[in-house]
């Protein structure tokens, strides 16, 4: 027999849905940043260039804030009958003149055969962060990267 106290935790829990990962958690989760030796605008537009040849949907964009979402077409998982996808959350701050900071977050949000429906989860590491970033370096040319603590903030 449970204690008093402990079933309307648990009908809270049940009912608030606890097979998500809560967003209040996503703080842990830091973004990763790149900088950049050009435009905020220049690199705005790239990026979303470099996102749809991806194969990324972008979802939102909006230019005046530096901010931009996309996300991934539903992948197949190794598990039978299981999904998942991406999503990607970029935020694009001018520097300096002529210097851009991007911050990258990646989600991972997993369904199958769970019992718990979707989970969604924040990515620290992951070869997408890398991906974007190799891309985006390419794509902006030669000597646009900046090494970490070189830009003029």
């Amino acid at each position: 027999m449970m204690p008093r106290l402990t079933f309307p935790i648990l009908l809270v829990c049940l009912l608030a849905g606890c097979g998500t990962t809560p967003d209040s958690v996503e703080w842990r989760v830091k973004p990763q940043s790149q900088y950049y030796a050009r435009d905020r605008a220049e690199v705005f537009e790239v990026m979303i260039n470099l996102l749809e040849e991806r194969g990324y949907e972008v979802t939102r964009q909006a230019a005046a804030e530096g901010e931009i979402e996309a996300q991934t077409p539903l992948l197949e998982s190794r598990v039978r009958g299981a999904a998942r996808q991406y999503f990607v959350t970029a935020k694009l701050r001018a520097m300096a003149p002529g210097e851009t900071a991007v911050e990258l977050l990646v989600h991972e949000a997993q369904e199958g055969d769970f019992g718990f429906g979707v989970t969604k989860k924040a990515l620290a590491s992951h070869g997408r962060y890398d991906s974007i970033f190799g891309g985006l370096e390419d794509a902006l040319g030669e000597d646009s990267w900046l090494a970490p603590g070189t830009p003029s903030s």
